[in-house]
């Protein structure tokens, strides 16, 4: 029985509830939520129409008349990782995905890690913060962890981004870019969520233990084996090592240790015609360094794709589409 189904069927009585005004950070909340509900779920008209005639009373009201038990008892599920990798996309990853839900506190506040989902070379993660009172956080300001797996440190990099959900939660995202491939399926991998805000080392960190299966990712993970050299238009070669991918993503590997340039890219063009972006790269020309461009959210389906090469202005630099096969 879902939590919906269980408020429906509550009987409360009125006269003992105290009414709480909404803020304008939950009107708006409010607001958004239904209008991304009449644009994504259309094809559920009844579960919208339902949702919608709720959300209408909240709205006109500008009241709350939930018991204040009932409310307090309703756990909070965080965003999902998905909403990081493409927000305005359906991606479904929870075959993929571990759901943790656990929380640790320290002088900062309250945070919940509530996903974890491994990729080819890379780490998603979502979790929940709740600033304790004296902590000035907002938006702009993200925490980053550090990552070791079966006892070994493979963070290389790490993105990340934080989320308002109201003034005293926010859902924190983080990407951790790892050192190398992993292909051991069952995963130990410890969270310490160490770093404030790129300045400061955080004295007592957040720390998570997990245990996370990536066999699924494993089986399904397709490589390439482009090795590859090509030249481009101004006369200098580099070389497509492989492409690697996986439901969640596709990255490029490449060598640029024989070109002046590090100005070099990848876009994917599918036999339809659909081009992909990367969404992150990096590029460097020394000796012994692997170029990589990533496009999350973008898997090779059954077709034909190709590699085309541009630098970041969009010019292209090799005359010839290169397959992926």
């Amino acid at each position: 029985m879902s939590v919906y189904k269980e408020l429906n069927d509550l009987k409360i009585d009125v006269s003992e509830i105290e009414e709480i005004p909404l803020s304008k950070n939950e009107q708006m909340r409010i607001m958004k939520k239904v209008t991304s509900q009449i644009q994504t779920k259309k094809s559920k008209k009844k579960w919208v129409s339902a949702g919608l005639a709720v959300a209408a009373v909240c709205i006109l009201s500008l009241s709350l008349t939930l018991d204040k038990e009932t409310v307090a008892s309703m756990p909070f599920v965080g965003e999902v990782i998905e909403k990081y990798i493409k927000p305005n996309e359906k991606l479904d990853y929870s075959s993929y995905k571990t759901a943790i839900g656990e929380t640790a506190e320290n002088q900062y506040g309250k945070l919940t890690l509530n996903e974890v989902m491994v990729d080819d070379r890379q780490l998603f993660l979502s979790a929940t913060f709740e600033p304790a009172d004296h902590v000035d956080f907002d938006y702009k300001t993200v925490i980053f962890p550090k990552v070791t797996i079966n006892g070994e440190d493979y963070t290389d990099t790490a993105g990340g981004e934080s989320i308002e959900i109201n003034n005293q939660m926010f859902t924190v995202y983080n990407d951790i870019n790892l050192k190398k491939s992993i292909d051991t399926s069952d995963l130990n991998i410890e969270i310490s969520y160490e770093n404030w805000d790129f300045e400061k080392e955080i004295e007592q960190p957040w720390v998570f233990n997990v245990a996370v299966s990536q066999e699924k990712l494993l089986k399904e993970k397709k490589t390439f084996s482009m090795d590859r050299t090509i030249t481009l238009v101004n006369g200098e070669s580099i070389t497509i090592q492989k492409v690697v991918t996986t439901p969640m993503s596709t990255a490029v590997y490449y060598d640029l240790s024989k070109s002046n340039s590090e100005d070099i890219y990848f876009h994917i063009l599918g036999e339809d015609g659909t081009k992909h972006v990367y969404t992150s790269a990096f590029t460097s020309n020394t000796v012994g360094d692997v170029s990589v461009a990533r496009f999350n959210g973008v898997a090779l389906q059954e077709g034909n794709y190709v590699l085309i090469t541009q630098d970041s202005e969009g010019n292209v630099l090799s005359e010839t589409p290169i397959p992926i096969e």
